[in-house]
């Protein structure tokens, strides 16, 4: 995958999706600076691709019909992860779910997405601890 600062990514597990701005690509070390800013969940697990994409345009059409949990990701720590791990985003959905999650979000609320944000990192983590270890970063030794 070839991204750019200020594409929009995602990172998916499990029932949920985690939208991602990309802030700037290590090409040298294939890892991505990414500032997370939505995270979606109860997206089906056993579906593809396509069939979650299609729910989360069905929560952008008719969000009174949409069983999807979205929560606000400001304010929580930017990620420097492995660059393949990262999908490109369909922006018109990203967006249009992201004002609609700004426009709801309370002060309260803060703190329960900031908490499903580290139960995300946490899990994704422990399933993709393989594309976390150092011996898969190139050396930049100079000699």
């Amino acid at each position: 995958m070839s991204a750019v600062p200020s594409q929009i990514l995602y990172l998916e597990h499990g029932s949920s999706r985690l939208y991602a701005e990309a802030i700037q690509i290590v090409d040298n070390r294939c890892l991505c600076w990414a500032r997370p800013t939505l995270l979606i969940q109860g997206l089906p697990e056993q579906c593809g691709q396509y069939s979650r994409q299609a729910m989360i345009s069905a929560a952008v059409t008719a969000p009174e019909h949409s069983s999807l949990q979205l929560y606000d990701l400001e304010g929580c720590p930017d990620l420097i992860w492995p660059l393949d791990l990262f999908q490109l985003a369909c922006d018109i959905d990203f967006f249009s779910l992201l004002i609609r999650v700004k426009m709801s979000s309370s002060e309260s609320s803060q703190y329960t997405d900031k908490s499903h944000f580290n139960a995300f990192v946490s899990s994704f983590w422990q399933t993709h601890s393989h594309s976390f270890s150092t011996s898969r970063v190139p050396s930049l030794d100079a000699r």
